[in-house]
């Protein structure tokens, strides 16, 4: 479909093609004056096979060159005298006026009356009348009184119960809290119980380990290793399981090991392995006749 639009500035006229308006919403620029206007609001069709605007404008002027219509159609003013005279005067309105061979009666609207029925007042009832009933002990919100047994029971039962999470969690809250160690074992003192040091076998590493024979002492092997406290904290001294076995790897000797066996003789055993603390471990086991080609060392509480 082809289109004429001319610009609204210099009035040059231009021809268009749809693609052109949906391109950019009817928006386009003038050629001679480049002036952007919308083509859509001064837009004309034009048949297909006009290809440009001075076509269009040749067109018109064939068509107003053109002799005038010699068909039966009547001018335009006598159609609209036609109608006009079947038309009424308006101000001159009068009942049963005559307008076109047809008759207007006068309309009448009557007004619409509302029955309002009448009541007798002897019926209407007196209005009940209700006591106040806020004032009758029946019908008054007991407040709840706080009873302070109640509390102090209450009170009671948490302290006994944390006093109890305290006495079974005793060896984790002072390696924990170190400062409140002092009160615990007092307390345990009269209680007669005891603040041991924690167990963590996680926390410990035994490293550097070797057996080898004596060199002075026939049927004597000299086994050393490396305790090693990984926790921020002291731990009590393991226990060492040491096995010895053959050249089959089946076990001939276990030795389970005590603290204070492996360690010197002035060492504090209570005071336990302390936070990142090493201790050098030195053993000498008499294996009397018993072959002895390798050994597993573990350590356990």
């Amino acid at each position: 479909m082809n289109y004429i639009t001319s610009c609204p500035v210099c009035e040059t006229q231009f021809l268009l093609k749809t693609e052109h308006l949906k391109a950019h919403r009817g928006k386009v620029q003038c050629g001679h004056c480049e002036h952007i206007f919308n083509a859509k609001n001064r837009l004309t069709e034009i048949p297909d096979d006009i290809q440009s605007a001075a076509e269009y404008n040749a067109s018109l002027e064939t068509q107003d060159k053109a002799p005038a219509s010699t068909s039966d159609e009547k001018p335009i003013s006598q159609v609209l005298n036609v109608v006009l005279k079947s038309v009424p005067d308006l101000e001159n309105l009068e009942s049963n006026h005559e307008a076109g061979g047809s008759y207007v009666s006068e309309i009448i609207v009557e007004p619409r009356h509302e029955v309002i029925e009448a009541y007798d007042t002897d019926q209407i009832q007196s209005p009940i009348i209700i006591e106040d009933l806020s004032a009758d002990p029946k019908f008054l919100r007991r407040k709840t009184k706080l009873d302070i047994r109640l509390v102090l029971l209450s009170l009671m039962l948490a302290i006994l119960a944390g006093l109890q999470i305290i006495y079974f969690m005793r060896t984790a809250i002072a390696a924990d809290y170190p400062q409140f160690k002092p009160y615990l074992v007092q307390a345990c003192a009269a209680l007669n119980c005891e603040v041991k040091l924690p167990k963590n076998l996680d926390l410990l590493t035994i490293d550097d380990s070797d057996m080898q024979e004596d060199e002075h002492y026939q049927d004597v092997i000299r086994f050393s290793s490396l305790l090693i406290n990984n926790a921020s904290h002291a731990l009590a001294y393991p226990n060492i399981e040491l096995t010895l076995t053959d050249t089959s790897e089946q076990p001939v000797l276990r030795r389970l090991i005590k603290p204070g066996d492996y360690l010197p003789a002035n060492a504090d055993v209570a005071a336990g392995i302390g936070s990142r603390e090493e201790v050098r471990i030195n053993l000498a086991i008499n294996v009397k006749d018993i072959a002895v080609a390798g050994y597993r060392v573990l350590i356990v509480y």
